[in-house]
């Protein structure tokens, strides 16, 4: 009996010899497979088993996207864009939004650009391929005394100014304007008009004619200089500015 209790302890020991060195070697392999404490980083490797799976957890976290980014929509490792900016007006839109509605339709009632109406001037006209600029400052002589009158620089019409060619082609000249003057007073006897014509030269053959009843009538001129021609008129009307042979 004892021989036969023996004998089943042996084999009991035989069987669970294999199996206890297996389990061993699993467990070898298994740690083999994770790699060295060393390739995670500053562990300890005192840490307690609970301490390392925290430690594993925050690892994951840094490599994921947050919450945040990707309820967004968007990953916080990709660039952030924005949308792009609205389209401001134009600077040539703005400064045409700078001048006064009331000057703008000033201007466009009197046939003019908003510089030729602000500087009281006529620099385009219908008609005229070439056209020397008119305008008038003020201190017009008024009866030989100097005021601060301003006799207003207006267009013409096209009949006007076909007209005012048809004579200067029989002067043999060429018309270098044709203006409307007006003014804040008549009856006047004299009046010495200090016409600003850019481009003018000093002693420059020009003539100056006013229409009445459809004829051109020479007016006197006291003086033409650079820039400038100096008219005595002795009424308001249509000038015509013809630049004569020399």
């Amino acid at each position: 009996m004892k021989k036969l209790i023996a004998l089943a302890l042996a084999g009991v020991m035989l069987f669970n010899t294999p199996v206890m060195a297996a389990g061993a070697n699993w467990e070898a392999e298994d740690d083999d497979d994770w790699g060295d404490d060393d390739d995670w980083g500053d562990d300890d490797s005192g840490d307690e088993d609970g301490e390392d799976e925290e430690d594993n957890e925050e690892k994951k976290g840094s490599l994921s996207p947050s919450a945040s980014s990707v309820a967004g929509g968007s990953c916080s490792t990709q660039p952030e864009t924005s949308s792009p900016s609205p389209v401001t007006a134009s600077a040539p839109a703005v400064e045409a939004s700078s001048v006064p509605a009331d000057i703008v339709a000033a201007a466009a009632a009197e046939g003019k650009t908003v510089g030729e109406y602000l500087n009281n001037a006529v620099a385009s006209v219908p008609g005229l391929d070439y056209v020397v600029p008119v305008g008038q400052g003020g201190h017009v002589i008024i009866n030989g005394a100097p005021s601060n009158q301003v006799f207003s620089v207006l267009k013409p019409t096209l009949g006007i100014v076909h007209s005012a060619k048809t004579f200067a082609a029989s002067l043999g000249g060429r018309v270098l304007n044709v203006v409307r003057i007006n003014a804040s007073i008549s009856g006047f006897r004299t009046a010495r008009v200090n016409f600003y014509m850019k481009g003018v030269r000093d002693g420059q053959n020009i003539k100056v004619f006013q229409i009445f009843n459809g004829q051109w009538l020479e007016v006197e001129v006291a003086e033409i200089r650079e820039d400038h021609v100096v008219v005595d008129m002795t009424s308001l009307g249509t000038l015509a500015f013809i630049e004569m042979p020399n």
